[in-house]
């Protein structure tokens, strides 16, 4: 026993000195010049990729006139590309504004000095990780991206001395932003004057728009429920879950989600259950907030439904005046019930929140990412600067972008 566990260990001491014998300096040369051909080969063929895919960048469109490269500097919560694409399909559904195809993106930083939009989105915003002012170049857009309201952004950081001056254009859902961003739009189904589509800039009343006498296709026999509301933010800026306590009292309200009682198992069961048994649905925002409207208004369009909105946005630039309900038209919660109680019996006054249907169709995807093409294919467009990020966005005391909740509506 003790002669085999001696040879054992023998054989280990010798293992381990042959394991470790030196090498050779002509290995060591062989090695370093095999190492070295394998890696210049590899950087050879990586620089070929990049200057391959910077001729076909740039000559899209013909090699006459150079394609517009949009480079996304940061994610976009987690997604690299925008959550709109990489590439030439970014823009390919844009045929029908014209001029606003024929664009590129890519979040390769190498083409930083070749892009003509540069995105930046204030949630992902590293002050540490920017390209220095001094390098944005004449024709470079450095764009401040943002759909979520003022109160529910860390703003402090764009009070840093680094954002002023830094941004030259903006996209957001406000109105006067470079690029208004919408989550829907209305449609005409008829594009001839002098129908416009939704969002616009100027005010349409319902009777000014519809003069049509077409029936409208609602099945209200089984529309037997009230209201509807599908939520996860239960404590919100806005205080909707305070409206919706009062409004309670008043009026049946099913609220599905993490802030009710009741669920449905996916979107499509409640979009299904949506459409066939609720009348209203409240489509009331986190934040009151100037032109802040989320997908929230144009969920209840799509299926067969009435929204009941509460935002601080004015609606009648989304929508048609006459085909949604605002609760701050009202005095009260309860004011605001007894209207809804009255729609629920009269079918033809429910029925007239529908005549934009005669008109319009709704397009979940409002194609507003085409204006951004469109806007750096345009030789016109003029320079500008946003000297203060912080101060556009959120306002100033006596003038800010977001208001606080009416205490008529919300107070118990």
């Amino acid at each position: 026993m003790a002669k085999c566990f001696t040879t054992f260990i023998g054989s280990r001491i010798m293992l381990r000195r042959s394991f470790f014998k030196p090498i050779s300096l002509s290995s060591l040369i062989r090695l370093f010049l095999g190492t070295f051909a394998v890696l210049y080969v590899m950087n050879f063929f990586y620089n070929y990729r990049l200057l391959f895919q910077r001729q076909q960048v740039r000559y899209l469109v013909t090699p006459e006139k150079l394609c517009p490269i949009v480079l996304y500097w940061t994610k976009f919560y987690d997604m690299k590309d925008f959550g709109i694409g990489v590439g030439r399909a970014t823009f390919s559904q844009c045929n029908h504004m014209e001029g606003s195809s024929g664009c590129l993106t890519t979040t390769d930083r190498s083409f930083l000095n070749d892009s003509d939009a540069i995105l930046f989105h204030g949630q992902d915003i590293d002050v540490d990780d920017l390209p220095p002012p001094q390098w944005r170049r004449p024709h470079q857009h450095f764009i401040f991206v943002l759909q979520e309201s003022p109160v529910y952004t860390k703003f402090y950081k764009f009070q840093q001395p680094l954002f002023q001056n830094y941004f030259n254009r903006t996209i957001s859902y406000r109105r006067d932003s470079d690029v208004p961003i919408t989550y829907g739009r209305l449609q005409c189904i008829d594009p001839t004057p002098p129908c416009s589509d939704f969002p616009r800039t100027d005010v349409t009343t319902v009777e000014d728009t519809f003069n049509s006498s077409a029936p409208i296709k609602i099945n209200l026999e089984s529309k037997n429920r009230t209201v509807a509301w599908f939520v996860s933010n239960c404590h919100s800026n806005s205080q909707r879950e305070s409206l919706v306590r009062k409004l309670s009292r008043f009026i049946t309200v099913d609220i599905y989600g993490g802030c009710g009682k009741v669920q449905c198992p996916t979107r499509a069961d409640c979009d299904s259950m949506l459409s066939r048994y609720y009348r209203f649905y409240l489509s009331f925002e986190n934040s009151l907030c100037t032109d802040y409207v989320t997908e929230k208004l144009y969920r209840p369009l799509m299926h067969d439904t009435v929204p009941v909105v509460y935002g601080g946005s004015d609606y009648s630039f989304h929508l048609p005046v006459g085909s949604y309900v605002d609760a701050r038209d009202f005095e009260s919660a309860e004011s605001l019930a007894n209207h809804l109680k009255k729609l629920m019996v009269d079918d033809e006054l429910y029925l007239s929140y529908f005549r934009w249907r005669r008109k319009y169709v709704v397009n979940p995807w409002a194609g507003d990412w085409c204006r951004l093409c469109k806007m750096l294919r345009d030789t016109n467009t003029k320079s500008k600067i946003y000297s203060n990020i912080s101060a556009w966005w959120t306002g100033s005391v006596t003038n800010p972008t977001c208001i606080v909740p009416p205490t008529s509506l919300i107070s118990s």
